[in-house]
């Protein structure tokens, strides 16, 4: 896989952003700054058909919230470009039927969880201090991500999304799990996130769910602030539930 390794973001000057390379289909790393041991790992997955480059100022906002975090921006995890693989991928996941979604699911995770723990051993960070942050296609790779594979990740922050097969009866899930959805989203509608946000609290998944006005299928601003504040205040909430 290319990569393009970036220096610390905190080393802009407010107001100027330091140059980053846009090269397509690349992994960014951006690191904490020389005097920030890494405390967290965050690995942002960008929407179906994006390249990395779409996460970058994401990840410019969550880690002036989380100077310790390392974060991660991978290439895309669709299926490779043979005839069958071109012919899925050109279809919208968040389109297709439930049965094709989980079989699109099914055949992307592997290289999530390679990605995933490779950066984990990379940076020395276990799964505990691991959050998974998508939009759209790659909010619904994170959901699934915690849903079939326990212990990936300790968070997820999804905007747009949904589940590709929401959580049935008895699935443990070891996450928190932050939603953030457009009051006006017409292509994965809110109805998602809030149908997700009962499923979850049902199964005792510390869940929260925000519903942003007059927003559509996009990220905001306000929007990205409100995953990141809800990841600041979940990992202090499990701080004081372990010091009790």
């Amino acid at each position: 896989m290319n990569e393009v390794s970036c220096l610390s973001l905190q080393k802009t000057v407010i107001g100027e952003r330091m140059p980053v390379p846009m090269v397509a289909n690349k992994t960014f790393r951006f690191a904490p700054p020389p005097d920030h041991k890494a405390k967290h790992l965050f690995v942002f997955l960008p929407g179906g058909g994006a390249t990395p480059e779409s996460m970058i100022s994401v990840a410019f906002k969550f880690q002036a919230r989380f100077p310790s975090a390392a974060l991660v921006i991978p290439n895309s995890f669709e299926a490779p470009d043979d005839e069958a693989g071109h012919e899925r991928s050109a279809t919208p996941m968040l389109a297709l039927d439930e049965e094709a979604r989980m079989e699109r699911i099914h055949a992307m995770l592997p290289r999530v969880e390679d990605v995933v723990r490779r950066e984990q051993t990379n940076n020395g960070i276990g799964a505990e201090s691991t959050v998974l942050i998508g939009f759209s296609q790659g909010g619904t790779l994170a959901l699934e991500a915690v849903k079939q594979l326990p212990g990936l990740a300790g968070a997820v922050v999804a905007y747009s999304a949904r589940f590709a097969r929401l959580p049935r009866v008895g699935t443990s899930i070891r996450a928190r799990v932050h939603l953030v959805h457009g009051e006006h989203d017409a292509i994965v509608s809110r109805v998602h996130s809030e149908r997700a946000a009962r499923v979850l609290a049902a199964l005792h998944v510390p869940v929260t769910l925000d519903i942003v006005e007059d927003l559509g299928h996009a990220l905001s601003h306000h929007a990205v602030s409100l995953g990141s504040l809800r990841l600041l205040q979940g990992i202090y909430e499990g701080r004081r539930a372990t010091l009790h």
